[in-house]
């Protein structure tokens, strides 16, 4: 099978998944299942994937890359390090990956399979925001605008922690995200900046 037919049925499992992920739960969907919404056998979907983490691990990825280049456009249009580092904390925090099971991991795993998955899904999501918060805290450092004793892990803990707080709690409207905002702000200006 030629490589491009390879990635395009990857493609389509995975859309499988997050299909059955969407309609039944991650708790609930079996590889079987998986297949079924594929069409095709469960010999195919165990070459590719051999465990439903796997899977789920790909599913987790794939949203993370739309999510991540949602972002990056955003930093494209910041001019200052400090207005890259609160747009990525606030872009993260408000654009959690918006998939109804992505959320539904995040806001408080049930079942073993759901801990499993959300553990999956927490190592990949902090290390996007790792990688995301570096470049504009680099930036900050070599300015001499960031503190010395900021430790960027707590600032990555921090994020993640608000990106917890806004799936729970996600608010619509203009005022509650011009209040997130302001919020990341002062906690930025009072916490880590010189």
């Amino acid at each position: 099978m030629a490589s491009r037919e390879k990635n395009d049925l990857k493609m389509l499992l995975v859309d499988a998944a997050e299909a059955c992920f969407e309609k039944k739960g991650v708790a609930y969907t079996s590889m079987l299942d998986v297949a079924k919404e594929a069409g095709v056998s469960r010999t195919t979907l165990y070459k590719y994937y051999p465990r439903i983490e796997d899977i789920l691990q790909a599913a987790f990825v794939r949203e993370f890359d739309r999510f991540e280049d949602k972002i990056r456009k955003k930093l494209e249009q910041c001019c200052s390090a400090e207005e890259r580092l609160i747009e990525t904390i606030s872009g993260i925090a408000e654009n959690v990956p918006r998939s109804s099971f992505i959320n539904t991991l995040v806001s408080g795993p049930q079942t073993n399979t759901e801990r499993k998955a959300l553990h999956v899904g927490r190592a990949a999501l902090d290390e996007r925001v790792r990688n995301l918060i570096d470049e504009p805290l680099a930036a900050l450092a070599e300015e001499g605008c960031l503190r010395t004793d900021v430790d960027r892990e707590l600032i990555i803990e921090w994020t993640r922690i608000l990106v917890h707080a806004f799936s729970v709690l996600r608010h619509q409207g203009e005022h509650s995200r011009r209040h997130r905002r302001e919020l990341i702000s002062a906690f930025l200006i009072r916490s880590i900046l010189s």
